[in-house]
């Protein structure tokens, strides 16, 4: 019998999604708190916070997805789950599971084309930084990828407890 996914030990993947979560969370709070004090203290301002909270929070949004995958942090319709017998709820996972892999593979692909196309037209944030895009267009497709692994584990999961 495997561990509640609340109590087992975080896997590299999920490791990988936390630390890269904590990275962006930690310089959005650092970038955040470091405004505050030199617009109250200083009557100064980075002049480029906002841009890099921004990117960050991409970040965030992306990066997290493989370990709110694995830990069972999505919501879900726990009306029609409930009503499930063992057999249905794992057939429902499989199949939720396999579209959403489904999904996220042909996503991944776009931002995959996106990122690679902003590289290629040199494209620029239009601020005084000029952000090349392709960077924080990145954790898109870091995150997505992650999410296919994640994803990729719960449908052989899922296979497993339909043969048993």
């Amino acid at each position: 019998m495997s561990a509640s996914p609340d109590t087992r030990p975080f896997d590299l993947i999920e490791r990988v999604s936390l630390w890269l979560s904590a990275f962006c969370l930690i310089g959005m709070t650092s970038l955040m708190l470091l405004e505050v004090i030199l617009r109250g203290v200083f009557n100064s301002t980075t002049e480029h916070s906002d841009e890099l909270v921004g990117y960050l929070l991409v970040g965030i949004s992306f990066l997290s997805l493989a370990l709110c995958q694995s830990r069972g942090a999505f919501h879900r319709v726990e009306m029609v789950q409930m009503r499930l017998g063992p057999r249905g709820k794992a057939v429902s996972a499989l199949v939720f599971n396999v579209l959403s892999f489904a999904y996220i593979a042909l996503t991944d692909w776009y931002f995959l084309q996106f990122v690679m196309s902003s590289y290629r037209r040199e494209a620029q944030a239009p601020t005084v930084l000029a952000t090349p895009l392709w960077i924080p267009e990145t954790a898109m497709i870091v995150g997505a990828t992650l999410l296919l692994i994640v994803l990729g584990r719960a449908i052989v999961r899922d296979l497993k407890e339909l043969m048993a």
